[in-house]
């Protein structure tokens, strides 16, 4: 499994599903509430894959707010892996969240490494930041997972 990063608009992308960011405090879809550390899929609707990955992350100051980001970008990981899919793409979790940027990228790089022992069908993961602050803490994070 090869990641992935780019400087763009993750909804720009050509992959299977996208992987989104989600509130457990908004219902996603028909699923209505969903839990921390969870994901979900839909349809992609009018973007270019054909699925979206809801992953249920935290709001810093939850409490164990790494854990519960690790399970919820584990969880999208399996999704992905159960819809049998090559690609997925996943943009940072948006500031809204209260997470600082870098620790937030360290977590997600750090399982989506953790997984590729998992990955069947899965082959490449794409982070995708549109802003170079975001991309470069994506960038450095990656960096220091490098062997």
């Amino acid at each position: 499994m090869n990641i992935e990063l780019l400087r763009a608009d993750v909804s720009s992308l050509k992959v299977d599903a996208i992987i989104n960011p989600a509130s457990a405090s908004k219902p996603v879809a028909d699923f209505g509430p969903v839990p921390v550390g969870h994901a979900v899929v839909t349809s992609g609707g009018n973007v270019l894959c054909k699925f979206v990955i809801h992953a249920i992350v935290p709001r810093n100051g939850d409490g164990d707010e790494d854990a519960k980001l690790r399970n919820a970008m584990w969880a999208a990981l399996k999704r992905a892996e159960e819809l049998a899919i090559a690609s997925v793409a996943m943009p940072p979790v948006p500031g809204s969240f209260g997470f600082e940027r870098g620790r937030c990228s360290r977590v997600l790089i750090s399982t989506t490494l953790d997984f590729r022992p998992h990955a069947r069908s899965l082959q490449r993961v794409v982070f995708c930041a549109f802003s170079e602050e975001a991309y470069g803490e994506l960038r450095l994070a990656l960096e220091e997972h490098k062997d």
